[in-house]
């Protein structure tokens, strides 16, 4: 069996692997699952980031190109799933979908796995890659994140998929298709990703030496697809991002602590008979707050303005001081999110939150980051390097200085990328040493 054929069956044994885990730790947990399917409190009709599913199965278009409150990506999904049963009660409607999307969080909590080897494969030996990515199936956060109901895994994913398309492009920098699908993507499940983007990943692909008509074509359909959205957002919201969630996590960024989440508003006020449902609702089908209601634009823009008043009237001691308790968050194991049915019962949990948080994350980045720039100045190949850094210096900025509180969990976008960046630096190192010592033993 030749190497590639070798490959794809690790690949393929991978998937099976990550679906067996899957399903294992389901029947695990059954005793322990809330309604009989859920691993937490929340569904997805709970999360502040989705509309009524009642409303998507209503007035699926209407309801979709009426959101303010984050990205559609998560909804667009919901709107697809809760019209396979079209004449199901929407309570039961919702159960048949949260566990539909737990069958594709499933799918891609496997495809990470895939990723992941095929990424290693290439920088370290096949069995490191095939046992390396293995072990990272069961991180309890990625454990925990594959079986939560909003759009952290799916994320996590297009992250790793983006940046595994940007080190391919060091060998075929003509093929952009996958960075152009996994960024639009991005745009539409995850609010960090905005505009702005466009020009780092546009420095990065310029780096990495594209062509231009290839370069050219990325910056058109990415920019015109989510320019086209943003000006919608715009023209009909106000917004200049994705998002109406902006400002809360704004004032808290910045330690202002008297908003919490579910903030409330009163939402009395008179709005206006021609606006669709999904604008005007209170609640939605289990009774949790529309954080879509159009009144939420009003008490968004009242949080930006106070951040803004805030971040130029506030010592930058002080700022400094929020910033650093951010970083200190951001580094705390990313499987403290929530209570999960699963994760709390993995009697490997601390051996693997000790490895993904400070400060022994720290020292492994710092570790990989010195080898790394060692052989940026043995090659000086500094465009290439600079090229895979910038989208993550992004991420990483992006989720310390513009949130409080949730930092870990925004940590877990990036751990698939650090860990492999870990293992491979590792893994370079002692394969050196170790063909060093055979060289020198053999010529004794």
């Amino acid at each position: 069996m030749d190497k590639k054929s070798k490959h794809a069956l690790a690949r393929v044994a991978i998937f099976i692997i990550a679906l067996s885990i899957q399903i294992g730790l389901k029947k695990q947990a059954q005793p322990y699952l809330i309604d009989g399917y859920r691993y937490q409190a929340w569904s997805s009709e709970t999360m502040m980031q989705t509309v009524s599913l009642e409303e998507l199965r209503n007035a699926p278009f209407v309801s979709l190109t009426n959101i303010h409150i984050q990205p559609p990506g998560l909804d667009i999904l919901r709107a697809i799933l809760v019209h396979l049963w079209p004449s199901l009660d929407i309570l039961t409607a919702l159960t048949k979908v949260d566990l539909s999307l737990y069958f594709l969080w499933s799918i891609l909590y496997g495809l990470t796995a895939v990723i992941m080897f095929q990424w290693l494969s290439g920088l370290a030996g096949s069995t490191t890659s095939f046992i390396a990515s293995l072990l990272f199936l069961l991180h309890p956060a990625m454990i925990l994140y594959s079986t939560l109901l909003d759009t952290t895994l799916i994320s996590t994913f297009l992250i790793l998929w983006m940046f595994y398309s940007l080190w391919k492009l060091k060998h075929d920098p003509t093929s952009i298709f996958a960075i152009t699908t996994s960024s639009v993507l991005l745009f539409f499940f995850r609010s960090i990703f905005q505009l702005p983007f466009l020009l780092i990943m546009g420095v990065s692909l310029y780096l990495l030496k594209v062509p231009w008509r290839k370069l050219t074509l990325f910056l058109v359909i990415y920019g015109g697809i989510c320019g086209f959205y943003t000006a919608k957002q715009y023209f009909q919201f106000g917004l200049i991002t994705t998002s109406s969630l902006n400002g809360i996590n704004l004032v808290r960024s910045v330690g202002i602590t008297k908003y919490y989440r579910p903030y409330t508003i009163d939402l009395d006020g008179k709005l206006a008979d021609a606006l669709p449902d999904v604008l005007t609702q209170k609640t939605k089908v289990d009774g949790s707050v529309n954080y879509n209601n159009l009144h939420y634009l009003d008490f968004n823009q009242q949080l930006t303005n106070e951040y803004k008043q805030y971040l130029f009237t506030t010592p930058v001691q002080r700022l400094l001081r929020n910033y650093a308790l951010s970083l200190l968050l951001y580094f705390a194991p990313s499987s403290f999110y929530t209570i999960h049915m699963i994760v709390e019962r993995l009697p490997w949990r601390s051996i693997y939150d000790s490895i993904f948080s400070a400060p022994i994350l720290n020292l492994l980045l710092l570790f990989a980051t010195v080898i790394w720039f060692a052989k940026a100045f043995r090659k000086k190949n500094y465009n290439y390097r600079l090229a895979l850094l910038l989208p993550a210096l992004y991420i990483f900025s992006i989720s310390v200085l513009f949130e409080q509180g949730e930092n870990n969990r925004f940590k877990f976008f990036l751990e698939p990328v650090f860990y492999i960046f870990i293992v491979s630096q590792i893994y370079g190192i002692v394969h050196r040493a170790y063909q060093v010592i055979s060289r020198r033993y053999s010529q004794q």
